[in-house]
């Protein structure tokens, strides 16, 4: 029977053979020789020639030839067709095969018709039970098992489809698996092949099936310590893509088995191995690094685990250094160089940046709520609960922060230094502690030492938008807006903390040198001295001023600003501040429009200093300059509402704010010696009072004004009046006109409300209509004593001027003379009331003292208990109650007149004194009323409802008179105020009339003088009898 079927093996593979011999090659590779069949090539018998990561070889033990062997005729040949009985027959061949040689020979030949035959997808499905079964059965042979785990591969390289058909097959997958604790390597490393090829072939069920497997993701993590680098590296792959790509349970259940399983020891070794060896250019390593950071994202449990292991504080400095530049000649030292081309970063140092950064940071931050699962919920609640107690575990390992600083400043690619950067962003976000911290972060590794901040700062405020700028920009504003940090930046400028390297810029000095340095240039018009444009050196001003303008959020931080000297001053003095600093800059910058940023923002950042500073308020209304420039910005403005331009209108209404806020400091509580009539006496010398208030209405007419949500600043950096501004300037307008009429009005002390007050409204008139007056008169004055003799129409003018002046003091007099009529008439009543109350007063001492009750030892002691015991009738009580409610009523309402009108303190002092008296009243008249006996008390009760009755007509004829005497007493102090007005318009008047007179007379003196010098000239013969009487009229 054997020799039957060695015949039948022998027949069967010449006839192959026949059919398909195109070349010699094939004709020798499938010679026979011996009674041992087939015989297989030498190559299949030797061991690999390399250590390195093999590349599948489809071929194998397959007596095919390889690339290196195939003539150009062979690569070009399409594969031939097989019929299907023959593949069955093939199959069947190996399937049977008793004897190892036999076994040999039709796997030998399967891998020949799957190298060059075309094989239908049906076959596949049939081969692969067979080769499944021969795995796990004898004869075992090293070459026999590595060439059937080769054709494996083979065949689930062909077609994807097969590999999902291999992992639905019962116990396909332990089988495979079960291979990888075989000792030899030419059965671990086919393995290991095989099994990245199924995973390839179908990445979505594969970990499903490796979980479903009792020990399949422990065999893997052990074929990770394997000391061949080859098998080593594809089972790192195949971890890496078991960790991608899948559902969010199987994820964390694969995370959660290779942390339990002692993965991170496992992959931290290799890390290990790997930089000592090859550095970080190391794919292992990166592919090693990868791994665990997908174990560890979004992950709590496996987070927590990774910080219980010594691998953070002893692996990841050692990472994070081998990522630098080797020599400080690297370093970019200007932030200019991070424009160029980027270098190439470590693949594996972004990964461990990413690890840091999952570890610190929250968990699924980029994924929608109503994605999430429960387990996924919880553990954001969880991780949001413990994130400082792990931003303070990073934190309290020196060695890494400081190592992610380098990073920051020196990291070889723009990636990475933007990664480390966020890493630093998440170790400070919503943490005081480490915010302050972040202050005193240095890089030492570079030409000289500096701080991280500085280094974001620089890339901050620089006038170019790059993503590593706003990384910076994020981590700066997350520490910038810390109450805590902005002290402690203010005071590192007086005194930069210790260092052991020495003194180090701190960041507040660099950014004050920047900002010092742009605006010299500026104002000197060297820009290209600093290899910048004026709008650039535009944008970088507007970014300086806006970080010290949040530095100065209360009054302690701009106390502590006003300790910085100028930059070219040693100490802080009166005069030689910052603050005096930056308000010559704005003296000094030009007026063009591309300086126009910078002017705004350094009068946003006085602004700011200035509100609700002292002492800051006293660096500005002391300084004349400084308070001549503010007045004529103002003054440019023109007088009737004529179109000017928008930069003159803007710089006018920020002037005038500048005032109105200075105004509103000086409230007599802070230092300042100077008080608010003083000042607005200078506005008043220097603009008028109508200029200042106009300059708030021009500022709010323009429509960048009004449209201030969309609109922008230097270059697209911020809204140069976002709405807090512009809400805060209609607030300063409002304050600044109440304040006017509050010094004007000698009431400082009554605040907003007088500007709500009708009467209020009457004053600005009047203070408008006299300012315009005086102004009028003040530019005519001007004229006529720079501009020579006026034209013969302006002295008509100024006549018909006088005139009308006179007309306007002839109708004031008059209607003074009304007021004054109606004055006395009120006053006359007053005395009329006064003298009724005196009188009604006298009639109540009276009624008193005849109402006396006589004493209680002329009564019996009978008739007084029946008194006592007697009850009054109830209707009386309840008036006299109904009566004593009123006048409570009446005696609280006069009470609030008392508060509301305090010019009449006298007339409500003396109704106080009447209903004391007549409150004293009550107790006697009661004591009387009960005493009386029978029908007297009926009369005595009669008699008290009467005399309350009077009491309260009396209360009411005292509250009219009360509000009588007030209004009267309103309108002569007003009728006062206006006549002095009238008596000074007048006189002023008066005085500039005489000097018009004057003039006119003396020029028209000059002109007949003149006329007279040149008669002599005109005079002719026919008329000489008559020149002498001309002349003597003359």
């Amino acid at each position: 029977m054997i020799n039957i079927m060695k015949r039948f093996v022998e027949s069967s593979v010449n006839q192959a053979v026949s059919d398909d011999a195109p070349t010699t090659d094939d004709a020798t590779a499938m010679g026979m020789s011996g009674e041992s069949g087939v015989s297989l090539p030498p190559s299949s018998i030797d061991p690999p020639q390399s250590t390195e990561r093999p590349t599948p070889r489809v071929g194998g033990v397959a007596p095919a030839p390889t690339s290196r062997e195939r003539t150009p005729s062979s690569t070009v040949t399409l594969r031939r067709s097989v019929p299907k009985a023959d593949l069955v027959m093939a199959i069947e061949r190996f399937q049977y095969a008793m004897l190892l040689a036999e076994r040999k020979t039709a796997v030998g030949q399967l891998q020949k018709l799957w190298a060059d035959a075309d094989i239908p997808d049906e076959a596949h499905r049939l081969i692969i039970p067979v080769i499944l079964n021969a795995l796990v059965t004898d004869p075992r042979d090293t070459e026999l098992m590595e060439a059937m785990l080769e054709l494996m591969q083979s065949i689930v390289t062909v077609n994807p489809s097969n590999a999902t058909f291999l992992l639905q097959e019962p116990h396909a997958l332990d089988t495979i698996l079960g291979l990888m604790q075989d000792p030899s390597p030419w059965i671990r490393g086919p393995t290991v092949q095989l099994i990245k090829r199924v995973q390839d072939g179908d990445s979505s069920s594969f970990a499903t099936h490796i979980l479903a497997c009792q020990e399949g993701l422990r065999l893997l993590l052990e074929v990770v310590e394997d000391k061949r680098e080859h098998i080593r590296d594809t089972a790192v792959q195949i971890l890496l893509s078991m960790t991608l790509n899948q559902t969010p349970m199987t994820l964390r259940h694969v995370q959660q088995f290779l942390a339990f399983e002692d993965g991170f020891t496992r992959l931290f070794q290799i890390v290990d191995l790997e930089l000592d060896g090859h550095g970080m250019e190391s794919a292992v390593l990166a592919d090693s690094l990868h791994v665990i950071l997908n174990m560890v994202r979004n992950n709590t449990m496996t987070q927590s685990l990774l910080r219980e292991t010594p691998f953070i504080p002893v692996l990841f400095p050692l990472l994070l250094e081998a990522g630098l530049p080797p020599s400080p000649s690297d370093q970019r030292a200007d932030h200019d160089d991070a424009m160029s081309s980027e270098p190439a970063g470590a693949a594996g140092l972004d990964s461990a940046l990413e690890i840091l950064a999952s570890v610190v940071g929250p968990v699924f931050a980029n994924t929608p709520p109503e994605e999430l699962d429960e387990i996924a919920r919880r553990d954001q609640t969880k991780r949001h609960d413990e994130r400082g107690a792990v931003q303070a575990h990073l934190a309290a390992l020196p060695e890494v922060v400081q190592a992610v600083g380098e990073v920051a400043c020196r990291g070889v690619s723009l990636a990475d230094r933007k990664h480390a950067i966020q890493v630093l962003h998440l170790l400070c976000d919503e943490n005081d502690a480490n915010q302050v911290m972040a202050l005193t972060l240095t890089s030492m590794t570079g030409p000289t030492p500096m701080y991280v901040l500085s280094m974001c700062l620089a890339l901050d405020v620089h006038h170019e938008e790059t993503p590593l700028g706003a990384s910076a920009r994020t981590l700066l504003d997350n520490v910038w807006y810390n109450d805590l940090a902005k002290i402690s930046i203010l005071q590192h400028i007086h005194v930069p903390p210790p260092h052991e390297a020495g003194a180090i810029e701190p960041v507040g000095q660099a950014l004050i040198k920047r900002m010092a340095t742009t605006l010299d240039a500026l104002v000197a018009q060297s820009t290209a001295a600093l290899s910048l444009t004026p709008k650039d050196a535009a944008k970088i001003v507007w970014k300086c001023c806006a970080r010290w303008r949040s530095l100065l959020h209360n009054n302690e931080c701009k106390l502590l600003a006003l300790r910085v000297p100028a930059p070219h001053a040693t100490h802080a003095v009166s005069g030689s501040c910052f603050l005096t600093a930056c308000v010559k800059w704005v003296v000094d910058m030009p007026r063009t429009k591309a300086h126009y940023p910078v002017l705004v923002g350094l009068f946003r950042l006085v602004l700011g200093w200035v509100h609700g500073c002292g002492p800051a308020i006293q660096e500005i209304v002391t300084s004349i300059p400084t308070l001549t420039f503010l007045c004529q910005n103002i003054d440019k403005l023109p007088a009737n509402n004529a179109t000017s331009d928008q930069i003159e209108v803007e710089l006018a209404g920020l002037s005038a704010m500048m005032l109105g806020v200075c105004l509103d400091g000086l409230d007599g509580k802070s230092p300042v010696p100077l008080t608010k009539e003083q000042v607005l006496g200078w506005i008043t010398r220097q603009v008028g009072l109508q200029k200042f208030t106009d300059a708030f209405g021009h500022m709010q007419q323009l429509s960048t004004f009004q449209n201030s949500s969309t609109r922008t600043g230097a270059d697209g950096v911020a809204a140069v009046y976002d709405k807090t501004f512009v809400q805060w300037f209609k607030h300063v307008a409002d304050t600044t006109r109440v304040g006017i009429l509050n010094v004007y009005m000698g009431a400082a002390s009554s605040g907003g409300t007088v500007g709500d007050d009708s009467r209020s409204r009457a004053y600005q008139d009047l203070i408008r209509m006299q300012d315009q007056q005086l102004h009028a008169l003040q530019e005519q004055v001007r004229h006529l004593t720079t501009g020579g003799a006026p034209a013969p129409s302006s002295l008509d003018a100024l006549e018909n001027e006088l005139a009308s002046a006179r007309t306007f003091i002839a109708d004031l007099k008059q209607a003074q003379d009304h007021n004054e009529s109606r004055i006395r008439g009120l006053a006359a009543a007053n005395d009329l009331v006064e003298r009724e109350l005196q009188r009604k007063e006298a009639e109540l001492k009276t009624f008193l003292q005849s109402a006396k009750p006589p004493s209680s030892s002329t009564l019996p002691a009978s008739s007084s208990a029946s008194l006592n015991d007697r009850a009054w009738p109830e209707e009386h009580q309840l008036r006299m109650d109904q009566l004593e409610n009123d006048l409570r009523r009446l005696q609280r309402q006069l009470q609030d007149k008392d508060d509301e009108l305090d010019g009449a303190r006298h007339t409500i002092e003396l109704l106080s004194v009447h209903q004391s008296i007549v409150s004293t009243a009550h107790v006697p008249t009661r004591d009387q009323s009960v005493q009386v006996d029978g029908p007297d008390e009926t009369v005595l009760v009669h008699q008290r409802v009467a005399t309350l009755e009077r009491e309260l007509q009396e209360a009411h004829d005292m509250h009219r008179a009360t509000v009588s005497t007030l209004v009267a007493r309103h309108e002569q102090a007003a009728k006062e105020w206006e006549s002095d007005a009238s008596a000074k318009l007048n006189q002023a008047l008066q005085a500039q009339a005489a000097r018009l007179d004057a003039q006119h007379q003396a020029q028209v003196d000059e002109w007949n003088v003149t006329r007279v010098r040149i008669s002599p000239w005109q005079r002719t013969n026919h008329i000489d009898h008559e020149c002498t009487p001309m002349l003597c009229d003359g």
